[in-house]
């Protein structure tokens, strides 16, 4: 995963979205995807590699993230490798990072994967939790 030499550390059976492909909606896969192209979507698997040609706007959930392309969006990742050419906006959550230099961040770095709660979302009051405790 940390390897200089990203062609190596991507498994040979990973599933690829080519150069010439173009992909909007949500992904969720077992294994390795490789993004060459461009998605706008949320991603979910086990690795991730976006590579310095591929664009991606959305979400990545992953054990490991590969990022050297452009990215938008929030990362929710175990571990994570940043290239010297990715450009990166918004949130990485991590427990593992290493970043080459050059890379473009404009991100908030958050130690732990765990997802947020939005604020925004109200909890219930502890009247209507006690209500549906006693049925």
């Amino acid at each position: 995963m940390f390897s200089k030499d990203t062609k190596n550390s991507i498994s040979s059976d990973a599933s690829v979205i080519g150069t010439e492909m173009q992909i909007n909606g949500n992904i969720k896969c077992q294994g390795s995807l490789v993004i060459k192209g461009t998605v706008k979507g949320n991603i979910e698997c086990d690795e991730i590699s976006l590579s310095s040609e591929g664009v991606l706007k959305g979400s990545i959930k992953s054990k490991d993230s590969e990022i050297s392309g452009k990215f938008e969006g929030n990362i929710f990742s175990d571990t994570i490798s940043i290239g010297s050419t990715a450009s990166i906006k918004g949130g990485i959550n991590y427990n593992k990072m290493q970043a080459d230099p050059g890379a473009k961040l404009e991100v908030d770095f958050i130690l732990g994967i765990e997802e947020k709660v939005n604020k925004n979302q109200k909890k219930p009051s502890l009247a209507k939790s006690l209500k549906t405790i006693k049925g």
